[in-house]
């Protein structure tokens, strides 16, 4: 074996000395010029990687130190990046990934710094890859069509799953009702769902056709769109309104119901 090999070797050898251990997004621990996968995001989404920067060995007496940096140094272009505080506990860096990235793998280079060598821990670098896909969202509709009275919320049960490997927030909203216009936000963490309810409220005593939107705050290019019909059918207090207009029939016991009906909707 040559010179050149051998002095290879240890370097190789000496370099895996050199460790930390992740903690977000799940506990591994890190040798130099690793690749590590963190899994699947949506376009625009922020994953984070946090890292215990105090090991418990190596360092100028064997027992360890503090890192007092993690940076993210190369990135996909534009992308986005958010450094560790200072000596923070822990360091934690996020990667946002363009709002507009097109399904794919992607890399970017970390690095946590024992700052000018200072307590002999060696700086630690490796890689994060994730992969890009717009199939982030899914959702389910406990019923697409409701049958309510004039002025009475017809209340949609949506299931929302949150597939990517990182948490996200999202609104609802809806159109095609006229004078409504109700929006809300959820948050769901990675992998999950949650079940959240949207209302649509008319005094239009009519067929409806509304359009529930559910988008991701982080990119347009995650969203669903949902179809339902809402059917308004005339309240009591509107029958009774409708009494005072005039009779339907003649006979004298149903202008007493009549003439009851229209004075108790004057009470609505």
């Amino acid at each position: 074996m040559t010179i050149e090999k051998l002095i290879a070797m240890f370097i190789i050898l000496f370099s895996m000395f050199y460790s930390v251990s992740m903690i977000e997004p799940f506990q591994k621990n890190i040798i130099n010029n690793e690749e590590i996968d963190l899994g699947v995001i949506g376009p625009g989404q922020t994953i984070s990687v946090s890292i215990d920067g105090r090991p418990k060995t190596g360092g100028i007496l064997g027992k360890g130190g503090a890192y007092e940096n993690a940076i993210v140094s190369e990135l996909p272009l534009g992308w986005n990046k958010q450094n560790s505080d200072w000596a923070g506990i822990p360091l934690q860096v996020k990667i946002t990934a363009d709002k507009f990235a097109n399904e794919g793998e992607y890399k970017a280079k970390i690095e946590v710094l024992d700052e000018d060598d200072k307590e002999k821990l060696g700086n630690i670098t490796f890689f994060v890859k994730v992969k890009i896909t717009h199939d982030i969202l899914s959702t389910i509709l406990d019923s697409d069509t409701k049958e309510v009275f004039s002025g009475q919320p017809a209340k949609f049960y949506i299931t929302i799953m949150n597939k990517a490997n990182t948490s996200d927030t999202f609104s609802i909203s809806s159109s095609n009702v006229r004078d409504w216009a109700f929006k809300k936000w959820i948050y769901i963490p990675a992998e999950s769902s949650k079940v959240i309810s949207y209302e649509i409220v008319s005094k239009e005593e009519t067929k409806h056709y509304p359009f529930i939107f559910i988008i991701s705050e982080s990119s347009p290019l995650i969203n669903k769109t949902m179809n339902t019909t809402v059917i308004i059918n005339p309240s009591l207090s509107t029958d009774f309104k409708a009494a005072n207009n005039g009779m339907l029939f003649f006979p004298v016991m149903n202008g007493i119901i009549y003439a009851l009906a229209g004075f108790l909707s004057n009470f609505f």
